[in-house]
Protein backbone atom coordinates (compact mmCIF):
# COMPACT_ATOMS: atom_id res chain seq x y z
CA UNK A 1 0.00 0.00 0.00
CA UNK A 2 1.30 3.47 -0.87
CA UNK A 3 0.29 6.26 1.49
CA UNK A 4 0.94 9.83 0.40
CA UNK A 5 1.20 12.31 3.28
CA UNK A 6 0.71 15.98 2.46
CA UNK A 7 1.09 19.24 4.35
CA UNK A 8 0.46 22.70 2.94
CA UNK A 9 2.82 25.36 4.21
CA UNK A 10 2.38 28.84 2.79
CA UNK A 11 2.62 28.31 -0.99
CA UNK A 12 4.33 24.91 -0.76
CA UNK A 13 2.95 21.37 -0.83
CA UNK A 14 5.29 19.13 1.18
CA UNK A 15 4.82 15.41 0.64
CA UNK A 16 6.14 12.09 1.86
CA UNK A 17 5.30 8.74 0.30
CA UNK A 18 5.26 5.71 2.59
CA UNK A 19 5.46 2.23 1.09
CA UNK A 20 3.61 0.04 3.59
CA UNK A 21 3.63 -3.74 3.80
CA UNK A 22 1.83 -5.42 6.67
CA UNK A 23 2.79 -3.49 9.78
CA UNK A 24 6.02 -2.14 8.28
CA UNK A 25 6.56 1.08 6.37
CA UNK A 26 9.39 2.82 4.59
CA UNK A 27 9.79 6.33 3.21
CA UNK A 28 9.95 6.00 -0.57
CA UNK A 29 9.93 9.66 -1.55
CA UNK A 30 9.84 13.12 -0.07
CA UNK A 31 9.81 16.45 -1.82
CA UNK A 32 7.85 19.65 -2.23
CA UNK A 33 5.89 21.43 -4.93
CA UNK A 34 5.47 25.19 -5.03
CA UNK A 35 2.65 27.40 -6.28
CA UNK A 36 4.52 30.50 -7.42
CA UNK A 37 1.56 32.85 -7.98
CA UNK A 38 -1.99 32.25 -6.72
CA UNK A 39 -3.56 34.62 -9.25
CA UNK A 40 -1.78 33.48 -12.36
CA UNK A 41 -3.52 31.02 -14.64
CA UNK A 42 -0.15 29.75 -15.87
CA UNK A 43 1.11 29.15 -12.31
CA UNK A 44 -2.06 27.29 -11.35
CA UNK A 45 -1.83 25.14 -14.49
CA UNK A 46 1.85 24.42 -13.82
CA UNK A 47 1.00 23.39 -10.26
CA UNK A 48 -1.89 21.25 -11.51
CA UNK A 49 0.48 19.49 -13.94
CA UNK A 50 3.05 18.96 -11.17
CA UNK A 51 0.34 17.37 -8.98
CA UNK A 52 -0.66 15.08 -11.87
CA UNK A 53 2.97 13.98 -12.27
CA UNK A 54 3.19 13.39 -8.50
CA UNK A 55 0.00 11.29 -8.46
CA UNK A 56 1.02 9.28 -11.53
CA UNK A 57 4.52 8.70 -10.17
CA UNK A 58 3.58 7.72 -6.62
CA UNK A 59 0.33 5.81 -7.32
CA UNK A 60 -1.10 6.33 -3.81
CA UNK A 61 -3.75 4.01 -2.41
CA UNK A 62 -4.78 6.72 0.05
CA UNK A 63 -3.75 10.32 0.69
CA UNK A 64 -3.47 11.80 4.20
CA UNK A 65 -3.57 15.59 4.41
CA UNK A 66 -2.68 17.54 7.52
CA UNK A 67 -5.89 19.36 8.33
CA UNK A 68 -5.83 23.16 8.32
CA UNK A 69 -8.73 25.22 9.62
CA UNK A 70 -10.54 27.30 7.03
CA UNK A 71 -11.44 30.01 9.53
CA UNK A 72 -10.23 31.35 12.83
CA UNK A 73 -6.84 32.37 14.12
CA UNK A 74 -4.71 29.64 12.45
CA UNK A 75 -6.67 29.51 9.19
CA UNK A 76 -5.18 28.34 5.91
CA UNK A 77 -4.16 30.96 3.39
CA UNK A 78 -5.38 31.38 -0.16
CA UNK A 79 -2.47 29.41 -1.64
CA UNK A 80 -3.07 26.44 0.69
CA UNK A 81 -6.76 26.33 -0.16
CA UNK A 82 -6.10 26.47 -3.91
CA UNK A 83 -3.43 23.78 -3.70
CA UNK A 84 -5.76 21.61 -1.62
CA UNK A 85 -8.52 21.99 -4.20
CA UNK A 86 -6.20 21.02 -7.05
CA UNK A 87 -4.96 17.97 -5.14
CA UNK A 88 -8.49 16.87 -4.18
CA UNK A 89 -9.67 17.18 -7.78
CA UNK A 90 -6.72 15.09 -9.02
CA UNK A 91 -6.87 12.42 -6.31
CA UNK A 92 -7.51 8.95 -7.76
CA UNK A 93 -8.13 7.48 -4.30
CA UNK A 94 -9.64 8.28 -0.92
CA UNK A 95 -8.35 11.34 0.92
CA UNK A 96 -8.29 11.59 4.70
CA UNK A 97 -7.78 14.79 6.64
CA UNK A 98 -5.61 14.22 9.69
CA UNK A 99 -6.14 16.38 12.77
CA UNK A 100 -3.33 18.16 14.58
CA UNK A 101 -3.93 15.91 17.58
CA UNK A 102 -3.27 12.76 15.52
CA UNK A 103 -0.24 14.43 13.89
CA UNK A 104 1.24 15.28 17.30
CA UNK A 105 0.76 11.69 18.50
CA UNK A 106 3.17 10.37 15.83
CA UNK A 107 6.92 10.00 16.20
CA UNK A 108 9.16 11.93 13.84
CA UNK A 109 10.61 10.26 10.79
CA UNK A 110 14.35 9.77 10.69
CA UNK A 111 16.38 11.19 7.84
CA UNK A 112 13.70 13.70 6.79
CA UNK A 113 14.01 17.47 6.74
CA UNK A 114 12.04 19.35 9.39
CA UNK A 115 9.58 20.70 6.82
CA UNK A 116 8.71 17.13 5.75
CA UNK A 117 7.84 15.96 9.28
CA UNK A 118 4.15 17.04 9.22
CA UNK A 119 3.63 15.28 5.86
CA UNK A 120 5.35 12.16 7.20
CA UNK A 121 3.18 12.18 10.30
CA UNK A 122 0.03 12.65 8.18
CA UNK A 123 1.00 9.60 6.12
CA UNK A 124 1.87 7.58 9.22
CA UNK A 125 -1.38 8.46 11.02
CA UNK A 126 -3.36 7.55 7.88
CA UNK A 127 -1.50 4.24 7.54
CA UNK A 128 -2.09 3.35 11.20
CA UNK A 129 -5.80 4.09 10.88
CA UNK A 130 -6.06 1.91 7.75
CA UNK A 131 -4.04 -0.92 9.32
CA UNK A 132 -5.83 -0.86 12.64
Amino acid sequence: MNVLGVEFSSNKLNYVLLACDGGQFQVSQSNRLELSDTRSRESLRAFQNAVAVLINGTKPNIIGIKDKPESGQMRAGAAALKMEGILLAAAPCDVEFVSGKRINACDEGTGLKAYHQPAFKAALATFRKQAG
